[in-house]
């Protein structure tokens, strides 16, 4: 096989041709790297650095944080947290449900 003659296609292509059950997941691992992405936007404060959207389930936004101290704040602003979450993705959560997932150790 010639190298300038390689037809590949993007992997993105490639996705998007997978049954639906793989489409529809991959879409949601999708919008669950685009929240943690936006997160810094909502807010500045260094213990949003330490927690990520791990799921959403049905009217529920799973959280994890990496130290239990990230998580007293997080419950005084979940509601600000879920409004702008709501507001920015369409969500519809009305609750979080917060745990605590240190990294593993290198």
């Amino acid at each position: 096989m010639n190298p300038q003659k390689f037809d590949g296609k993007p992997i993105g292509d490639w996705l998007r041709q997978q049954p639906s059950e793989l489409r529809g997941l991959l879409d949601r691992a999708r919008l669950l790297a685009d929240i943690n992405r936006a997160l810094p936007s909502w807010s500045a404060e260094p213990w949003v650095a330490l927690i990520r959207v791990a799921n959403v389930r049905g009217e529920t936004l799973v959280i994890h944080a990496r130290t239990a101290a990230a998580l007293v704040p997080l419950r005084y602003r979940s509601t600000a947290l879920l409004a702008w979450l709501n507001q920015r993705f369409c969500l519809g959560c009305t609750k979080t449900e917060a745990k605590v997932k240190p990294e593993p150790a290198r």
